[in-house]
């Protein structure tokens, strides 16, 4: 650094002080701003995967589809179908619409609406339980239990419910 006197006799510096930064320090700071840089775009990534994979697996819609042939000759509206007691039985809820109608559907052990998965090949007719003996109401929610038979319906698929010539499709699974 040097010195300048002037008249006065302030000194005036004239040069800034310059500090040698070793090159290896530089080549350090470097690749640690293209690690971080790396890191950020990699976590960006992960989180745009993830996010599409959740949405993925995510039921489209659980709103369940309507069929007035079916509400009509039935007297009811399916209303869910759903995967309960660890996979091993399935309800299908449904809504009096009719409870003249709703009573013969009920009480027809023989003839219950076959569940058929819409993923792939199986399905199940196996009923264990369908109330019968009670006084149907409409507006009332009542439900029917099956076997599901060797795991064919999965919660987060489609069935499609048929009863004889009816049939209900793309019913969500629960």
């Amino acid at each position: 650094m040097s010195e300048q006197n002037q008249s006065d006799g302030a000194v005036q510096v004239e040069d800034a002080v310059q500090v040698d930064v070793p090159e290896a320090s530089r080549g350090r700071t470097r690749r640690w701003v293209a690690r971080s840089v790396v890191a950020v775009v990699v976590a960006a990534l992960m989180a745009v995967v993830v996010t599409n994979v959740v949405a993925s697996r995510a039921p489209a819609s659980t709103a369940v589809p309507e069929s007035s042939a079916m509400e009509s000759a039935l007297g009811v509206r399916f209303s869910r179908v759903a995967v309960v007691a660890d996979g091993g039985l399935i309800t299908v809820s449904y809504v009096v619409l009719d409870a003249e109608k709703a009573t013969r559907f009920q009480s027809d052990r023989e003839h219950a609406p076959v569940l058929r998965s819409e993923a792939r090949e199986g399905g199940t007719r196996r009923v264990s339980l369908m109330k019968q003996g009670h006084n149907l109401r409409a507006g009332q929610t009542y439900y029917l239990v099956y076997e599901n038979t060797a795991g064919a319906l999965r919660s987060g698929e489609q069935v499609a419910i048929d009863d004889g010539d009816l049939h209900l499709l793309h019913v969500p699974v629960l």
